[in-house]
């Protein structure tokens, strides 16, 4: 089979031609490419960018080169034209995903001899029939190895080794033909092994037959020699008389393999065989569980553009939403079949009557039969393969599928294929194309299956066994079934899904199956996607998992996978769970993929094993066929019980029913993780640039709201989903129930600030509950009741309607919240209370007054209506009456007592009954306000007083408790952070696959101006820098030559316009949390102010629909129309969306590092095209100039490799580091390039360190800090300090006078302020700022930086060791907060500017007893610090010391005390944009 692959190519095979490279390019591939894996690659010819999977993400054992021509076959390419060619080198010596330590031995041993350390015998084994497999696939495929046909090769052994046992393991570990030899086998045998592949012989038995003539060394293809020990006196006659006697042309490759060695031994070896041995101890395991597999490259599709009959249909008078799903099917088909398969999709949906015209009215019919007559009539074409043909109509990709296939034609009756495609419809239409071509194809039997239901399945099975069928095709979703195994398996595209790969391997037949993976040649993103089944990032154990179906143990290493629906009609089908947060969905079929990835976080996060998740038994078995049911158990962490599926045809559908109700069971107890969603492409949605404001320069976007209350409504099941709502550490707060129509996901407790005190409401979820019908529509009374009376507006919403409901709680749940979750929560709702405040706002209290005992957990209104101030109920006050004097209540001060107060304020008083009943003390209540601000500021008391004392005659008592009113006052603050998190969680789905934690990600989208506790401005400093970083790096690696204008090419992807147009284009800005929580507009979704009395809907349930009253007045319109304005629209200036880009990339870095920093990078549309990952910078990245080793003085390079740290760089880079631009000669423009990108590295590095070592710091702080740290004087210091400037070879005379004159002065200044700094008892300082310092001194510390970089494979690694051992001591000593500069108050004050405060100042005065000055740094009235000294000018200095420590330890300090961003300025008018704005939002907004 094996040689047909040379035969597939059309034309004549090219001998291939690898252009030289340069030794640094192999050096580094060598040195960068550590842990990398290869493959056995096909690729196409018609290329010349080189070998497009390379090491790093290949999969399985060498590197394909493809065949390139050099510049003198330029000519010979222009006269022919030839087919893509299939050049395959499978060097199959190991599994897939082998280090490429073991793969670059590998790549020598089919040129050369090779010598290998293995740990075992058994290793030995293993790596010596890999070896010779590759060895003789190679032989069999390439024009380079043709003479050795008809050759056999010899493994040779030791004589105590059992011939038999290496026999049989040779032949079970490859799929070559193997027999043994011994002595007592007669010479005459020899022309019989001829048949046989490899030979195992001991070395013994092969040196008798060579001495007797039977064998030539000229007949052997390869020669292992499996630890045979070097003293072997054997051996070394094999080698020196009758090896090393041949001539070199027809000697065979010797593979030597050694268990275990001693110096001698190899030295020896070595000498013989003129090779060095290489050690893969420790370093290399062998995989039985995946197959060999082959990577196949296509070319791109030239174009997509429709096909003559798709125009002709879309020329038919209807609306292409009428066939929506069929037009983005034939755009679907056309790009992986090509245009017949495009026509043929057409015919099949006609005759599946799968085209149905959605349009309504009589032309239906009309439309349909012209549609049906046009295809009827249509002359389709077969499928033609022939590139070079003019009749081509299939794409690339199908072509090379045909190549494939054909080389399987060798396998006659036995053969057996798989194709798993991406689509149901592809998998149709290819079937029927194969079946097209059966003159080409005549011995495939293909079939596509499409229908999961059980019984076909099993059919279809069946047939494939028994060979009625003998190709199947089968979309990605039905790859989980139990197919059978096949000896060809084809990933028709490549998937993010390491689930996917692990099916893929396991429906691989072990012994001599091949799995193939198809992708486009020079793409990068397939490349990425091929790199996730690396042996570092892959368990192998999956493979086991799903071929087990579940019941082997579940590996803890979490999977890659994407979070993407499949695309077509077909796949949007079955039962489902829909997530109201994100509108993902999860169906029957992805349930088994969704239980795997989530049991494996949950061993990871919790580092703990599991043995089976599903254990599948025979429930039924007749004649017929037989039924399944499958049991999940789950770790204890997700579900105690253990869940059973229905009866099912087969074990696989049991699985998916039972992983299904398991899901379902997950989901409703809050425990499934919303990220195991699957979204829709068009989910994601972009937004168009708006104009700017002529004064602000801000622009309107709309503002998102979150889907989740609108899905829940639509999605409700009568089942109500409980949260328990505490407010931690305030005993008067009740606890209150959160009744949800779907589950909340999990969210970290909400932090609030309840009169400037930091406040944690927790929230614990409860069991899901049914509520009767009238215990509904109490709850519903209730909720209603209690959104009016904290708003005091007249909210009104239909059961139907409402989103979410409240409930009161007893406190005594406050003491079970940490035991078990509530199963019956609902029995500690206090149901007289929910009843009472439904009905009634206010009752009045017992006439019998004198039986008034306590007024505990009362709230008191002044007055018997609903909208009035109401008075928490201190206490009874029995020695007050209505007749006492009001000595301490300043409202009733001018009055003799406070009947008199009433006679004269209280409009129609006409006395009391009893002037002797006691009164009630209380305290105003404080209106709702805005709960999420840290920063505390408490409203102005009233000029007129506030009633300290009540009549309780004319009082009501409020229906709803104190407690529980305490606690509803915070309820808008924290349903707004429910909601903020929502939110956060659909940007994290929708945008970046849930790969930023979510707290970052909702610090990244929070602007200062929002007033929240935490905002993007740590992060965008943070984001700034690393993408400077990455831009950097990006323009030296894809834009090499263009070294005059780097800066303006990396302005081109890092300025705020730039990074401003990229967010409005992804949608960004309707995320950004840009203004504060308006709790005056607060409503809950679908509530509704009443426009007439509000007194006369107590208790009417008709009235509290909210869909009746009378005519509203204009100008009630026009104010509920400004707050509708509001509260969907908001006003970012562009810098600030450009912020929110940067911090959003620093919270991707401080959740993954700088890979799912890159991917959020990409997923913003910043534009960093051809990289879809970190290690592409290494594989596109240019060689440096020639080797300037020979400019450098002796010694230079192991002197920065002491200093620096870092061991064997490679001189040829740090060489060009170390040489200044004015030496003349080629390349020296390559130092400036490294200080390039240097500079960006050093960047980043710093800000890291900043943030690691001073997180609390403000970002103003920070900022001062890491300007300090890289500006060119502290550079030119450290260089100097560190000794670097000695090894910087420059031809300057200037350059060595200013050189020696700045060293002497900034070593005298050290020294110096060394010695002040002890005498004042202080750290010293920069000492280097009033010097100035030659430029060429930091750009020597980055260029360093920079060739440390690049010796790395573009990683930090050596950066890091630099900086740890040279920068962060220098910082640590020198660039602090308090040593920035020797005047502390200058940098206090630039601090809190920086900050945005104003409102602060140093206060000094003088203490004449003491004879000592005092100063105070006062901020917005707060003594922040203060110190007493013998002048005022030591106190100042010591006072701003004392507050830079005081800020530097109370990180949010500034945050809770500075009001000045947040204060109020006045606001132009900008109706006009709003309007535009509102009319693309809301079409119901009048213009």
């Amino acid at each position: 089979m094996l040689r047909t692959w040379k035969d597939a190519s059309q034309g004549q095979p090219q001998q291939p031609h690898v252009k030289e490279q340069g030794s640094y390019q192999d050096a580094q591939s060598r040195r960068t490419c550590s842990g990398e894996p290869s493959s056995v690659t096909t690729d196409a010819a018609s290329s010349n960018s080189g070998a497009v999977l390379d090491g790093a993400h290949a999969l399985s054992s060498t590197i394909t080169k493809r065949d390139r021509d050099g510049e003198d076959g330029v000519e010979d390419v222009k006269k022919r034209k030839r087919g893509p060619d299939v050049s395959v080198l499978p060097g199959s010596l190991s599994t897939p995903l082998v280090p490429s330590k073991m793969e670059g031995r590998y790549e020598q041993t089919r040129s050369r001899n090779s010598i290998i350390i293995l740990d075992s015998f058994d290793d030995a084994i293993i790596c010596g029939s890999r070896f010779l497999e590759s060895t003789i696939v190679w032989a069999t495929v390439s024009p380079e190895v043709v003479s050795s046909a008809g050759r056999i090769s010899l493994f040779i052994v030791n004589e105590n080794v059992s011939l038999e046992s290496v026999t049989r393991r040779l032949a079970s570990e490859t799929r070559l033909k193997v027999t043994s030899w011994s002595k007592s086998v007669s010479p005459t045998r020899w022309s019989t092994l001829t048949e046989y592949q490899v030979v195992v012989s001991s070395i013994d038995a092969f040196l008798g037959h060579l001495t007797k003539g039977v064998i030539k060394m000229s007949q052997l293809r390869a020669l292992v020699i499996c630890d045979v020990a070097c003293t072997s006196s054997a051996l070394m006659t094999v080698l020196e008389c009758f090896y090393r006697a041949q001539n070199a042309d027809a000697r065979p490759i010797i593979l030597a393999l050694r268990s275990s060695a001693r110096v001698a031994d190899i030295s020896q070896l070595e000498q013989v065989l003129e090779t060095e041995a290489a050690s893969l101890s420790a370093t290399v395991t062998f995989s039985r569980l995946r197959p060999l597999e082959v990577v196949v490259q296509y070319e791109p599709p030239s174009s997509s553009q429709d096909t003559k009959l798709t125009e002709r249909i879309r020329a038919i008078q209807f609306s292409e939403s009428s066939l929506f799903e069929a037009f983005s099917a034939a755009r679907r088909v056309i790009q992986e079949l090509g245009p017949c398969a495009c026509d043929l999709m057409w015919r099949r949906g006609m005759k599946r009557g799968a085209l149905v015209v959605n349009d309504d009215g009589d032309a239906v019919a009309k439309v349909t039969s012209e549609l049906q007559n046009l295809i009827d009539s249509w002359p389709f074409a077969m499928p033609n393969v022939n590139s070079s043909s003019r009749g081509f109509n299939v794409s690339p990709k199908f072509a090379r599928l045909i190549q494939i296939l054909n080389t399987c034609k060798l396998y006659g009756d036995k053969f057996r294929g798989i194709i798993f495609v991406h689509e149901r419809e592809v998998a149709a239409i290819m079937a029927d194309m194969l079946c097209m071509l059966a003159q080409d194809l005549g011995f495939l039997r293909p079939l596509a299956l499409t229908d999961s239901d059980g019984y076909s399945v099993q059919g279809v099975c069946r047939g494939f066994a028994a060979g009625e069928s003998n190709l199947l095709i089968i979309p990605k979703s039905l790859e989980d079934l139990d197919i059978p195994s096949a000896l060809v398996v084809v990933r028709y595209g490549v998937w993010e899904s390491q689930l996917s790969y692990a099916y893929s391997c396991a429906r691989t037949a072990r012994a001599h199956g091949f799995l193939v993976h198809m992708v486009e040649n020079g793409s990068d993103v397939e490349r990425r996607v091929l790199s996730h089944c690396q042996r570092e990032t892959f368990d192998e154990r999956w493979i086991e998992v799903v071929m087990s179906g579940g019941s082997s143990p579940i590996p803890s290493q979490p999977l890659i996978e994407n979070c993407v629906l499949p695309d077509g009609p077909d796949e949007d089908v079955g039962p489902r769970i829909e997530d109201p947060t994100t509108s993902g969905r999860l169906y029957e079929r992805d349930a088994v993929c969704a239980l795997y990835r989530l049991v494996s976080n949950t061993l990871h996060m919790s580092e703990t094993s599991h043995e089976s998740l599903f254990v599948v038994r025979q429930e039924s078995c007749d004649a017929l066929s037989c039924e399944w049911i499958c049991d999940v158990l789950l770790p204890s962490e997700l579900l105690m019980e253990q869940i059973s599926g229905p009866p099912r045809p087969t074990p696989a559908h049991a699985r998916r029913a039972a992983a299904f109700i398991t899901c379902v069971r997950l989901y409703e107890h809050g425990a499934f993780d919303h990220r195991l969603f699957l979204y829709p492409w068009s989910a994601r949605k972009t937004q168009e640039l708006a104009h700017a404001d002529s004064i602000s320069g801000n622009r309107c976007y709309s503002r998102k709201q979150t889907p989740f209350w609108s899905n829940s409504l639509r999605l409700f099941s009568h089942r109500w989903f409980p949260v328990i709502l505490h407010v931690q550490g305030r005993e008067k707060h009740a606890p209150m129930l959160l009744l949800t129509r779907q589950p909340l996901p999990r969210m970290p407790a909400c932090r609030l600030f309840i009169e400037g005190v930091p406040t944690v409401v927790q929230s614990v979820r409860a069991a899901p509950v049914e509520i009767s019908a009238d215990h509904l529509h109490a709850l519903h009374l209730f909720t209603i009741r209690i959104c009016r009376a904290i708003l005091n507006k007249p909210f009104a919403c239909s059961a139907d309607d409402v989103a979410y409901l409240f409930a009161p709680l007893r406190s005594c749940v406050r003491g079970n919240l940490q035991s078990t979750e509530f199963q019956r929560v609902l029995d500690y709702v206090p149901w007289d209370v929910v009843l009472l405040a439904g009905k009634e706002w206010a009752v009045r209290f017992d006439p019998d007054f004198g039986s008034l005992q306590s007024v505990e957990d009362m709230v008191i209104q002044d007055r018997m209506v609903e909208f009035t101030r109401r008075y928490y109920a201190l206490c009874l006050r029995q020695d007050l009456t209505p007749l006492s004097k009001p000595e301490d209540s300043s409202r009733e001060a001018g009055y003799n007592n406070f009947v008199e107060y009433c006679k004269a304020r209280r409009k129609g008083f006409d006395g009391l009954q009893d002037y002797q009943q006691p009164m009630i003390e209380v305290a105003k209540i404080a209106s709702v306000s805005n709960h999420l601000n840290p920063v505390f500021q408490p409203l102005p008391e009233r000029s007129r007083g506030v009633a300290k004392y009540l009549i309780p005659e004319l009082s009501a008592r409020f229906t709803i408790p104190a407690s529980t009113f305490r606690t509803a006052l915070v309820l808008p603050s924290v349903m707004r952070r429910i909601e903020d998190f929502l939110i956060v969680q659909e940007l994290n789905a929708v945008f970046f696959n849930h790969s930023i934690h979510e707290e970052h990600l909702f610090a990244a989208i929070s602007a200062p101006s929002a007033g929240y506790e935490v905002d993007y401005e740590r992060l965008e400093l943070f984001g700034d820098a690393f993408l400077k970083y990455l831009a950097s790096i990006y323009v030296f690696v894809m834009h090499p030559s263009q070294h005059g204008v780097v800066h303006a090419a990396r302005q081109c992807i890092i300025s705020n316009e730039v990074l401003m147009r990229s967010a409005v284009r992804s949608g960004l800005p309707q995320y950004i949390q840009g203004k504060p929580f308006s709790y005056k507009l607060w409503h809950p979704p679908n509530f509704t102010a009443d426009s007439f009395p509000v007194s006369n809907l107590v208790g009417n349930e008709n009235a509290t629909s909210g869909r009746g009253g009378t005519d509203e007045p204009s100008n009630v319109q026009s104010r509920r129309k400004k707050s509708h304005d509001e509260s969907v629209t908001q006003w970012l200036g562009d810098k600030t969306i450009a912020d929110v880009v940067e911090a959003i990339i620093g919270a991707a870095y401080l959740s993954g590092g700088q890979e799912t920093a890159l991917k959020v990078v990409k997923s913003m549309q910043v534009p960093i095209p051809n990289v879809e990952q970190w290690d592409d910078f290494r594989r596109k990245a240019p060689p440096p100039p020639s080797d300037p080793t020979a400019l450098l003085r002796a010694g230079s390079v192991e002197a920065v490799e002491t200093i620096t740290g870092r061991q064997n760089i490679n001189p040829r880079i740090l060489g060009w580091a170390l040489i200044h631009p004015s030496i003349d000669g080629n390349g020296t423009e390559y130092h400036e390039q490294l200080e390039f990108i240097g500079d960006a590295i050093l960047d980043f590095v710093v800000v890291r360190y900043i943030v690691d070592r001073y997180g609390k710091l403000s970002p103003g702080a920070m900022t001062m800090l890491k300007v300090a740290m890289v500006s060119n004087s502290a550079l030119a210091a450290l260089c100097v300090s560190s000794g670097l400037y000695e090894h910087l070879h420059y031809d300057s005379h200037s350059l060595a006078r200013s050189f020696e004159a700045y060293v002497n002065k900034v070593e005298a200044r050290r020294l110096q302020e060394t010695k002040l700094a002890a005498q004042n008892e202080r750290s010293p300082g920069q000492y280097w700022l009033d010097i100035e310092s030659p430029k060429s001194l930091s750009d020597l510390v980055e260029s360093i930086i920079g060739a440390l970089f690049i010796q790395d494979g573009y990683q930090l690694v050596g950066t890091e060791i630099f900086f740890d051992k040279v920068l962060r001591p220098f910082y640590d000593q020198y660039v602090t907060l308090k040593t920035l500069s020797h005047h502390p108050t200058k940098i206090l004050s630039d601090l809190l500017q920086k900050h945005g405060c104003q409102d602060f100042e140093l206060v000094k005065e003088t203490c004449d007893a003491k004879q000592e000055a005092r100063c105070d740094v006062i901020v917005h009235g707060i003594i922040l610090a203060s110190a007493t000294a013998s002048t005022a000018h030591v106190a100042g200095r010591a006072a701003s010391l004392a507050a830079l420590d005081a800020l530097e330890g109370d990180a949010n300090f500034m945050h809770g005390t500075c009001t000045c961003r947040s204060s109020t300025r006045g606001k132009k008018a900008r109706k006009m944009l709003i309007d535009e704005m509102m009319t693309e939002i809301d079409p119901e907004t009048p213009s």
